[in-house]
């Protein structure tokens, strides 16, 4: 192959993945899709099925009574809504502290040892005898209504998983504008592809499933969030996205912040093809095609950058070595606009362009780090 096919494969490659696949999803979605009958802002309280909201906590005594106290004043029947709270082997007063409302709808299950979100949740489910189980983190809240949008979905009987739509205030630093810009993109194409019957990840801060449907998560998986929809996928239901269910959340507070979490993130999509191999057959995996555009090549998309740079300087003609040119061009803003974000902010679609070179960077040390880092270590506090 020569460098200028090589080149515009990748670049290809590329856009498919960040721009192709999306607008291709959109106009099917705009066409083709279709959503479960019901009242988004979900329907009597009859109508409300039992459901326990399980939080797997570590080391948050100062907020999980807080989160917890959230969670039972929402617009829910309350003789319909548990909590259970997992103190994952906290070595300071989070179980107490979940225990302290004095409220017979709360059960804290305290863990002697920590064994990871992954073996947390897992253990948790044992005590689960609702119909539905939603589950969130410490750190979120939740938008009034949001549980009951979110259990709203399952009247339709296809429907066996749901996820809610995290929205992130903005950072204190310059590069939370390129990454909340990049989160919007990602949840429309989540909404699009669930019209499809295409989405396979939820939002961690907030999605619900059908308890019978829960295939216990091997332990120090990183990616329960992706776990969960993808059985619920290979058995025949459908995950729909909620948008009327909000949770809250921060963004990272600092650059390094969130590069690790995208590390953590992106390693775990590794890890998940190690521990579901059915995930690389368009046979198996029912979802094959959208988990391979949306997650799968955005894996490679770092090695197709590094591959285009290189092949445009060797190959022929001035488009080529204009392109070279204009890739070493917008990675040094790009790099300038991580260095300084608050200076980058303030020109138009520079911070844009340092998270996306950020993100890619994760991705590159994605795989190393998957086969070098101990997932035992990943279970953390933000």
């Amino acid at each position: 192959m020569n460098a200028a096919l090589l080149f515009w494969s990748c670049i290809a490659l590329v856009a498919w993945a960040y721009a192709g696949y999306p607008l291709f999803t959109a106009l099917l979605a705009r066409r083709y899709g279709d959503a479960p009958l019901h009242d988004p802002r979900g329907g009597d309280d009859d109508e409300c099925e039992p459901m326990t909201v399980v939080i797997a906590a570590f080391d948050e005594e100062a907020r999980v009574a807080a989160r917890i106290r959230d969670i039972l004043d929402q617009d829910y029947p309350a003789d319909r809504l548990q909590v259970l709270a997992i103190s994952d082997g906290s070595r300071d007063g989070t179980a107490r502290a979940a225990a302290s409302l004095g409220d017979d709808r709360v059960r804290v299950l305290d863990l002697p040892h920590n064994v990871g979100k992954a073996a947390a949740l897992t253990l948790g489910m044992r005590q689960v005898d609702t119909p539905l189980v939603a589950f969130t983190d410490a750190r979120q809240r939740f938008a009034p209504g949001a549980l009951r949008a979110l259990a709203a979905p399952f009247a339709d009987p296809s429907i066996g998983a749901v996820s809610g739509e995290l929205v992130i205030a903005a950072a204190d630093h310059g590069t939370g504008e390129g990454v909340g810009l990049y989160w919007r993109m990602e949840k429309r194409l989540r909404s699009d592809e669930a019209k499809l019957g295409w989405l396979h990840g939820v939002s961690g801060s907030i999605h619900a499933m059908r308890r019978t449907l829960f295939v216990p998560i091997p332990a120090n998986t990183v990616l329960d969030d992706m776990w969960m929809p993808l059985q619920v996928l290979r058995s025949g239901h459908r995950v729909w996205m909620a948008r009327e269910a909000l949770a809250f959340d921060r963004a990272s507070h600092s650059v390094d912040e969130e590069f690790q979490r995208k590390l953590r993130t992106l390693a775990g999509n590794w890890q998940l093809i190690a521990r579901l191999p059915w995930l690389l057959d368009p046979f198996a995996n029912p979802a094959f095609f959208a988990w391979f555009s949306h997650k799968f090549l955005r894996l490679l998309v770092p090695w197709a950058l590094l591959v285009a740079l290189a092949a445009s300087a060797f190959a022929e003609g001035a488009l080529h070595r204009i392109a070279f040119g204009l890739q070493l061009l917008a990675y040094a803003g790009a790099l300038g606009g991580l260095v300084l974000p608050r200076v980058a902010a303030r020109l138009p679609l520079l911070p844009a362009a340092s998270s996306f070179v950020m993100l890619n960077f994760a991705a590159l040390l994605s795989l190393p780090a998957s086969l070098a880092m101990d997932p035992a270590r990943l279970w953390k506090k933000h």
